[in-house]
């Protein structure tokens, strides 16, 4: 541990870790060490961070919940900063005639904004329900299911560029794309400020309940995995691919294709990264030698073999 590393950790309020397994922060359980993880618990906290890496020349990233992510086995040289302590604020900011602007910072879990928006009669993310990781993770992919994206219930955007200056963007000026969206080099989301419409607060929950209960009954939630390992292409859902070129169920290792979803990969134990990433290229070629379809990666691949 470098003595620039502990001046870094005595200037400010959170806690820095130093060699930590990413196989503890990833809802794969795999994964390699990375340098160093952060936790700060605020945005100066954040500001000075994001300054020892530029000043050090060290990659930085944001660690939401871990739950798109596959680290590779020889881990991740350079900083995870987890937003998890000092970015939890939900909070309704404005309240109209049949809507309300909902404010909600990205280190809580999108579960929890589920839950605040239909406690508060308010609709519109219930497609979201049941979908893991942090409101910054899911603004970041894009995510959706059952025919919503983050992109439709979003306002506005919080951000810190690589500089540490803090800015708002109206959805209008942000580039989403399927499972994607453009943020700048070095930018990190903050959170946002999500437009929901009144509804009844009953209805909106059973609406939940019910996109909770459809995702159970159709996804793997008793082994680790990443959620959906390829996005779906133009052609039709991953998953039939997958399944339709035989490879339901598959394993390598520990590292098998989910025999309840096929684009779902689980962990049966001790699966390594290179195990995982090995059935994706299997599936990858069948898929494409005996359908013509390629599939392109959803989850985030990252570290060092």
């Amino acid at each position: 541990m470098t003595a620039n590393f502990i001046s870094l950790a005595d200037e400010i309020k959170g806690q820095i870790r130093y060699s930590v397994p990413m196989s503890a922060y990833t809802s794969f359980r795999v994964g390699g060490p990375v340098d160093y993880l952060a936790f700060p618990e605020g945005l100066e906290d954040l500001q000075k961070i994001i300054q020892w890496c530029h000043q050090k020349e060290i990659h930085y990233f944001i660690l939401g919940n871990g739950t798109n992510l596959l680290v590779r086995d020889g881990g991740i040289r350079g900083m995870a900063i987890s937003l998890s302590r000092g970015f939890l604020r939900i909070e309704e900011v404005e309240r109209g005639a049949a809507e309300s602007l909902i404010l909600a910072e990205a280190g809580e879990s999108l579960g929890k904004l589920v839950e605040f928006s239909w406690k508060k009669g308010l609709a519109g993310l219930e497609f979201s329900a049941g979908i893991p990781g942090t409101i910054g993770g899911a603004l970041f992919m894009n995510a959706g299911a059952f025919h919503g994206e983050m992109k439709d219930v979003l306002d506005c955007l919080r951000l810190m560029d690589a500089g540490g200056k803090i800015t708002e963007r109206r959805k209008e000026e942000v580039r989403f794309s399927y499972r994607a969206m453009e943020l700048p080099k070095g930018g990190v989301i903050l959170g946002g400020k999500f437009r929901l419409r009144e509804e009844n607060g009953q209805s909106v929950r059973e609406r939940v309940e019910k996109t909770m209960r459809l995702r159970m009954s159709k996804q793997p939630y008793d082994l680790p995995s990443a959620g959906s390992v390829f996005k779906n292409p133009a052609q039709g859902p991953a998953g039939k691919f997958i399944e339709a070129v035989g490879l339901k169920g598959y394993r390598l290792g520990d590292a098998q294709i989910s025999e309840k979803h096929a684009n779902f990969i689980v962990n049966r134990g001790r699966a390594r990264a290179r195990d995982i990433l090995a059935l994706i290229e299997v599936a990858r070629r069948e898929v494409f030698e005996k359908k013509g379809v390629w599939l392109e990666m959803e989850i985030q691949v990252m570290g060092e073999d």
